[in-house]
Parts: structure tokens; C-alpha cells; sequence
């Protein structure tokens, strides 16, 4: 077993030193403005003296779509892996936000790091959060994040007393099932209510599927935290 994978915590190191390598060879050191643990979201401040082409961001990963994940090697090259979003069941310890990257089984995982997760047109879909389980926060996640960020200056987190599976991420045939038996294209899929909570007082429990919350369609759990808070 690798040794890195014995050490591993999966817990993110707030004090450590990020260096961002750009283009030209040079080096900036990157500031923490913010982390938000249960979304796995951090911001980072970067001071440079030279123009910068941002990538285009999209809300627009669904399972099955064929995808790039861009990484860099020990000598930091670039690498391009092509592989696809796959939906899978989640750990337990692991987040319902998550979307998985299905690659070639040839490619070695240890080659890169991960980055960005790409469509067949450069746009971004997802950020790499753990190349190990090879999942990615998307992007529809991200700009909500960073929308919470930019109005309050933090990330608020719900404790709903639930955990769900969201139906936008599920495979297509599982999203056309519900389509075609149940009318259901949107909302959350409730896997677990804790006893005690307010939601098993309401009388929610396993199997449910929350389509909307004050009358607006919902996808993810940090919608339902958008739409409590505007």
C-alpha cells in the first residue's frame, strides 16, 4: 500500500503553503479566504501583475457525459485524462454533492493530482476535491458556494435532519424511470431522517422526494439553503 494513502485524513490543512504556478515559470502564494468543509469549497486570494485568462465555468455535468480531467505531472506538464461523470452510491463518509470520474482503467491515478473536469468544449463542469475516489464538486455547486461567499461572506449548511440523493445526479436511466413512472424530473430523494428532528415531526421519512421549497424547484441541498436565506 502506498505510504501517502496511510497518512491520508481527507481533513484540509488550513495553515498549509499554497503555491500557484503560472504559466511563465513564475510563483505566487496563494492566501486562504475561506473554507467551507462540508462542501469542500476553498477561496483562495492570488495578487498578479499580468493579465490572467479565467476559464469559463458550467452547470451543465450530467451522468454518462464524456468529460476531460486536466492534472499536472511530477514535472508539472500538463496531463489530459479522458474518462465520463458516473453516478455511484455514496459512502458514508462521503458527500451527496459529489459526482464521480469514470477513467480509462489504464491510466494510473497516482500520474496527476486532478484539476479541472472539462466538456468536449473547454468549458469547466467540476473541480477535482479527491483524485483517490476520483470525485469532483461541480460547478452548479461551486457558483452557489461562491455566491453565498460573495453576498454574506460565508457558506451557510442547513442541519435539515436529513441526508438525500439528489435526482439531477442520478444515471439517465434512473432519471427517466422516475420521469416516465412518478412525473419527477427534479428534487431530493430522502435516504435518512434523524429521529427527533424536525422533519420526522413533519412526518418526512425514507423514500420522500422533495421537489421544491417555497414553490421553486429544487436540485441540490445548498438550493434549499439559498432559497431559506434569500
Amino acid at each position: 500500500m502506498d505510504p501517502w494513502l496511510e497518512e491520508w485524513t481527507g481533513k484540509y490543512h488550513r495553515e498549509a503553503k499554497v503555491i500557484v504556478h503560472l504559466l511563465d515559470n513564475t510563483t505566487v502564494l496563494g492566501r486562504l479566504l475561506y473554507l467551507q468543509e462540508h462542501y469542500e469549497f476553498a477561496l483562495y486570494e492570488v495578487e498578479v501583475d499580468k493579465p490572467v485568462q479565467l476559464p469559463t465555468f458550467i452547470d451543465s455535468a450530467c451522468s454518462g457525459q464524456d468529460v476531460f480531467r486536466l492534472g499536472r505531472d511530477e514535472n508539472l506538464d500538463l496531463t489530459i485524462t479522458h474518462g465520463r461523470v458516473e453516478y455511484m452510491v455514496p459512502d458514508w463518509y462521503e458527500r451527496c454533492h459529489y459526482m464521480y470520474f469514470s477513467r480509462d482503467t489504464s491510466h494510473n491515478m497516482f500520474q496527476d493530482d486532478g484539476g479541472l473536469i472539462i466538456d468536449l468544449e473547454g468549458r469547466v463542469v467540476g473541480l477535482v476535491n479527491n483524485h483517490i475516489n476520483e470525485t469532483f464538486v461541480p460547478s452548479s455547486i461551486l457558483h452557489k458556494c461562491f455566491d453565498f461567499w460573495r453576498r454574506f461572506k460565508c457558506i451557510p449548511r442547513l442541519h435539515l435532519g436529513m441526508t438525500f440523493t439528489s435526482i439531477r445526479l442520478l444515471d439517465p436511466i434512473c432519471i427517466e424511470r422516475m420521469r416516465r413512472k412518478h412525473s419527477i424530473e427534479f428534487g431530493l430523494i430522502v435516504e435518512k431522517v434523524s429521529k427527533g428532528s424536525y422533519a420526522e415531526k413533519l412526518g418526512i421519512s425514507k423514500g420522500d422526494v422533495i421537489e421544491g421549497f417555497n414553490g421553486k424547484y429544487i436540485s441540490t441541498t445548498i438550493e434549499v439553503c439559498a432559497l431559506c436565506i434569500y
